[in-house]
């Protein structure tokens, strides 16, 4: 039996029910696609991190204030010219002073301080493809010239900031959970308040001929038209916090070292939470509808 399209309209809007269906649709999808795009944002600029320093050495050269002892600027020569005879090295880059301070400026932000500190000398290394060279084996070859030398893999920070990430993922799929459970529970308790008031109209409705699953799928409709808006408004307000993060990071986690495909593959998980969200809020509304039809008389 086909019903009237807005036939449970008055239902919805009866103690506002459908604007708190709204409210909490978006509130959801808000949450969800804030925790997933923050997340799958962060974890594929953290990929991107280790693959690109996983070939590379921070060779640290400090300032030395003794002016009997070798210039530090011939130090750093000497340095290089040792890196360069190693085989196993591919490229060499002493990093320029201001590079260097821009890179301590999110810690250190008066330039004032910077130009009397003894700041050392940067050189970044990048080995050879399947290069067996460690740290320990660069700094064992600089130390008979530079004897404070150190060298620096990466490997521990990179390690603290994978797992820091890997916890984020699991709180990200936390909530992204929670707030499902939270949205299938709100759409049901919506759906018994409006069932529980309009006991006489499901019955006439089944005197006239129509079955528990066209009153259910009645309901799974209307939910689905007021879920959209919602879902679109909280998908955009979560963008919108992503963006708004990304630019707080913007010193720590530079959004271009993405490649586009990046971009696009977190760009399709992303939207697919409102899309799920609707799917999720439709079939609460038929399942739950259903189920309190089979136990009316």
């Amino acid at each position: 039996m086909a019903i009237p399209t807005k036939l449970f309209a008055p239902c919805f809007r009866h103690q506002k029910l459908g604007l708190f269906l709204i409210i909490m649709v978006g509130i959801m999808v808000y949450v969800a696609t804030f925790a997933m795009s923050a997340e799958a944002t962060l974890s594929a600029i953290t990929f991107t991190w280790d693959r690109g320093m996983h070939s590379r050495l921070t060779v640290e050269i400090p300032a030395t204030d003794d002016e009997s002892s070798t210039p530090q600027t011939d130090r750093v020569q000497q340095v290089v010219s040792v890196l360069h005879a190693m085989p196993q090295i591919a490229t060499v880059r002493p990093l320029p002073d201001d590079e260097v301070t821009r890179l301590l400026k999110p810690w250190i932000s008066q330039p004032e301080l910077l130009k009397v500190l003894p700041v050392p000398t940067l050189i970044d290394i990048e080995r050879k493809p399947d290069s067996l060279l460690t740290a320990e084996d660069v700094r064992q070859q600089l130390k008979s010239i530079v004897s404070d030398v150190r060298v620096d893999d990466h490997t521990s920070w990179l390690s603290d900031l994978n797992n820091l990430v890997d916890g984020l993922t699991l709180i990200a799929a936390f909530v992204i959970l929670l707030t499902g459970i939270t949205l299938i529970i709100a759409v049901s308790l919506i759906c018994h308040a409006i069932i529980a008031t309009e006991q006489e109209t499901m019955s006439l409705l089944h005197v006239l001929g129509a079955t528990d699953d066209d009153i259910a799928h009645h309901f799974l409709i209307h939910t689905r038209r007021l879920s959209w808006p919602a879902s679109l408004v909280g998908f955009l307000l979560a963008m919108a916090s992503t963006a708004l993060l990304l630019y707080f990071l913007r010193h720590f986690a530079d959004p271009s070292m993405l490649e586009w495909s990046h971009w696009m593959v977190l760009g399709a998980m992303t939207f697919l939470v409102p899309i799920i969200a609707v799917i999720i809020a439709s079939l609460a509304a038929k399942t739950s509808v259903l189920k309190l039809l089979h136990t009316m008389p």
